[in-house]
């Protein structure tokens, strides 16, 4: 059986550092939120199994799991991925 990817649209609380840098601080998913307590990393990557332009992936930690959310500059909007069953 192929594996099918889907973006699932996040809603993101999110700010601005005094450097410029975009740091997300909470996930809003179907009405619940989840703190992220430390962003472990940032990079400029695109995932190849969803549509996507020129995001930046963000690993982060949510509640002691690493999660990877996008932030997508040219439709500014945050996604995250996941497999279709």
């Amino acid at each position: 059986m192929a594996e099918h990817f889907i973006r699932v649209n996040l809603e993101v609380d999110a700010r601005f550092l005094k450097n410029g840098k975009l740091r997300p601080r909470r996930i809003i998913y179907k009405d619940k939120a989840f703190e992220i307590t430390k962003v472990l990393d940032t990079r400029s990557y695109c995932p190849r199994v969803v549509t996507c332009v020129a995001p930046i992936e963000y690993s982060v930690l949510v509640e002691g799991v690493e999660k990877k959310i996008y932030f997508e500059a040219y439709t500014n909007s945050w996604f995250s991925i996941k497999e279709e069953i």
